[in-house]
């Protein structure tokens, strides 16, 4: 049986782990590789412990680079499609930290172990080094390349040309992709829902309403948190949560006491962490741009923008009963929308029509 390998940066947000644990469950030998390990209690697969994969370099190359370092919550509107990475300023820091993990890299015998591996998916397009060395010259002898995209990286820095070229299949987790890649095909995350923990139902008058940031300006926090502070001094039942700067098993647990919960405004839909709410069966509202919301057709996501956010919620707020349709609506259309064995099918059954498995 062929042999998968998932290269990723981090387990971010457990997302490139979903993905290999929903492959492995359908049967199919998949691994996960990553550049460095994630803070998440959570399997991560094998990891390198690349230096300067993490903190403050990174953090110099993304802002000298324009990459993923400038966060919003708009679509990519740029002519080109789909987006090339070209850096410009920080392009020595890159190469030298190439220079670096070219070393390490060879003497991990990483080139000599691609060779054991049948297919590679490259999270975010990239592989080990910037240069696609290593991973290019692996395509060149096996050929079957794999890139899949999720979150900002192909919105905000593109993708690396010669990777992308030598890919025969992109995927993407992100709606707005296969607007900016001609080749992307969209898939549903694979979200385990059973892993969340059940909602904790507090018998009182409050009326929780929970909001979660990773990055606030890609999240419309500013604007979410002013509508709740108004509605807040109206209400005084009302209680705004703020889950932020938490673990990810504490976050879990706070958002599991809420009553309604906000994923984001923007133009990017929906994300993981308005699925936990859902799988909670927790109401929650998210601002749908036209084109993906009729792609969804039936979802159970309150549908708001921050001009029409209050109102929405004060709906909410109002009808106990709307909110227990709501939740338990949602759980429902995160199970099956979502399933992660579905997912990992569609990639597989893509892979058995080009022959790879």
């Amino acid at each position: 049986m062929a042999k998968i390998l998932h290269i990723a940066c981090e387990n971010y947000a457990g997302v490139p782990y979903s993905l290999v644990r929903a492959e492995q469950m359908l049967g199919l030998r998949s691994e996960l590789l990553t550049l460095y390990e994630t803070g998440r209690a959570e399997p991560d697969g094998a990891s390198l412990k690349l230096p300067f994969a993490a903190g403050f370099l990174p953090k110099i190359l993304r802002h000298f680079t324009g990459s993923t370092d400038t966060f919003g919550n708009t679509r990519y509107s740029g002519a080109e499609k789909p987006p090339i990475w070209r850096p410009q300023q920080g392009k020595f820091l890159f190469d030298t930290r190439d220079a670096l993990w070219k070393w390490i890299l060879r003497r991990k015998k990483i080139p000599k172990m691609l060779d054991d591996y049948d297919i590679l998916v490259l999270d975010g397009g990239v592989g080990f080094l910037r240069s696609g060395k290593f991973v290019l010259n692996w395509a060149q002898q096996h050929k079957k390349l794999v890139s899949i995209f999720y979150g900002d990286d192909l919105r905000r820095r593109g993708v690396i040309e010669d990777i992308d070229e030598k890919s025969r299949f992109v995927f993407t987790f992100e709606f707005d992709h296969t607007l900016i890649h001609p080749r992307a095909q969209f898939l549903f995350y694979p979200f385990f829902a059973d892993d969340m923990p059940r909602r904790k139902i507090i018998e009182d008058e409050k009326i929780r309403i929970g909001h979660s940031p990773t990055r606030r300006a890609s999240k419309g926090t500013d604007a979410i948190l002013a509508v709740l502070k108004r509605i807040a001094e109206k209400r005084k039942n009302v209680e705004i949560v703020l889950i932020e700067g938490l673990s990810y098993k504490e976050a879990l647990i706070k958002k599991s006491k809420l009553d309604i919960f906000i994923d984001q405004l923007g133009e990017l839909g929906y994300g993981i962490s308005g699925l936990e709410a859902l799988a909670m069966g927790i109401p929650t509202v998210v601002e749908l741009l036209p084109d993906f919301e009729r792609f969804l057709k039936k979802h159970p996501f309150a549908i708001a923008d921050k001009n029409s956010l209050e109102n929405v919620l004060e709906k909410l707020i109002e009808s106990k009963n709307l909110r227990s349709e709501m939740g338990e609506s949602g759980k429902k259309w995160v199970k099956n929308v979502h399933e992660p064995v579905r997912t990992a099918e569609i990639i597989a059954e893509t892979y058995k029509k080009t022959g790879w498995i």
